[in-house]
């Protein structure tokens, strides 16, 4: 199966590029991927799935059969009783989300639900539009907020620290991807002022011995109930309009450098070696390719490494009705 090459640029795939070049080529240049979703992607699109269910008006129990949809077969490559305590995670997270948000729990007004994006990428000095790359990918909504000021609204699952004062928030101060949605909600005609981040944190809490899952979804959700807070934070990250101006000539950079690599690939017997190796224990140790990359393994897209697949598009989550394999 052979991919096309996609002049797309989304937040994941810039990402991407930023961390490590050769992961990039291999993920969104080749198109290859594990044929297994990771737990984090499954996990979070799954969550994804509930809420935008509940966010098109359905009650509590249609939304939360959406989210635990993939989890019903046990695949034939995982443990059931793994299988089963990230189902029972699924749903208490997703039932405490439920009860921490519910009717009369926020004043946000769904504007609209899971909006695709695909808008023009504007050179910051002239203007001029790029005749190679567009910018792309999926708000998770837009809301009108108490004061009557729409935002963009972004979920999130994560497993660190999500408390007010974290490094997690922080972060989110230079975050692309704020940045690349406020852009893109103006571009499509919102005038957003600013991003509301609604983040679920994952249990650190695991099975005890002799526990079932069941009773363990249900010691979770208990938890939950005693300390909301540690489990879900839901705050405003704005961003000024120097800041966006700044994040313009960034994509731009970034686009020209892809476009220096796509050159000199063109030129060399294997592409791969055009692309540097960030290589380092944080960006090797979660990489899907560290195997093929570290072992020399010189990839075919034509015929793909075992363990790999070539995917018909290299950007899945934009696809409609689209959801991460289990």
């Amino acid at each position: 199966m052979s991919t096309t090459l996609s002049n797309k640029l989304t937040s994941t795939r810039l990402s991407s590029l930023q961390r490590c070049p050769r992961l990039h080529f291999y993920r969104y240049e080749l198109g290859l991927s594990r044929t297994r979703s990771a737990a984090p992607l499954r996990f979070g699109a799954a969550f994804h799935a509930g809420l935008e269910s509940r966010n098109r008006g359905s009650d509590e129990l249609v939304a939360t059969t959406c989210a635990l949809a993939g989890y019903e077969i046990v695949p034939a490559w995982c443990e059931p009783v793994e299988w089963a305590v990230e189902r029972e995670t699924l749903r208490s997270l997703f039932g405490g989300h439920l009860w921490r948000y519910g009717v009369g729990a926020d004043n946000l007004e769904i504007v609209a639900v899971e909006l695709s994006f695909d808008v023009p990428l504007r050179n910051p000095d002239t203007g001029g539009i790029s005749k190679t790359f567009t910018l792309g990918g999926k708000m998770d909504g837009i809301v009108r907020l108490h004061d009557g000021r729409l935002a963009v609204l972004e979920y999130k699952t994560a497993g660190e620290d999500i408390a007010p004062d974290s490094d997690y928030w922080r972060r989110l101060r230079c975050d692309g991807q704020i940045s690349l949605y406020v852009l893109a909600a103006r571009m499509l005609g919102f005038d957003v002022a600013t991003v509301v981040y609604d983040v679920t944190r994952k249990p650190t809490i695991r099975l005890r011995q002799n526990e079932t899952p069941e009773a363990f979804g249900e010691r979770l959700l208990a938890d939950i109930g005693e300390r909301p807070d540690y489990y879900y934070q839901r705050r405003e990250v704005p961003r000024l309009e120097d800041e966006l101006v700044a994040y313009q000539a960034e994509l731009w950079q970034q686009a020209q450098h892809l476009m220096e690599l796509r050159r000199r690939a063109g030129k060399l017997a294997d592409p791969a070696n055009a692309h540097f190796r960030n290589v380092s224990k944080m960006t090797c140790g979660t990489c899907e390719f560290a195997e093929l990359c570290l072992g020399g393994v010189r990839v075919d897209p034509a015929c793909p490494p075992a363990g790999f697949q070539v995917l018909e598009t290299v950007h899945p989550e934009l696809v409609e009705s689209a959801t991460e394999g289990v």
